[in-house]
């Protein structure tokens, strides 16, 4: 994805961002839903060992 822009940014030697903000936000979803499927996991696991202890 935008090869131009990479192009830039090596050339400028940073001036230009390497990253649109299109893909900084595709990016940082990707990142927030898997660490949201993180948390549900441990919560189910923390559950269940709740629930163990209970009976």
């Amino acid at each position: 994805m935008g090869i131009l822009r990479k192009l830039t940014s090596v050339t400028t030697l940073g001036a230009v961002n390497f990253r649109s903000s299109k893909e900084k936000t595709a990016r940082n979803t990707k990142k927030a839903a898997k660490e949201a499927k993180v948390q549900t996991k441990l919560l189910q696991e923390q559950n269940r060992l709740l629930r163990e202890q209970q009976q």
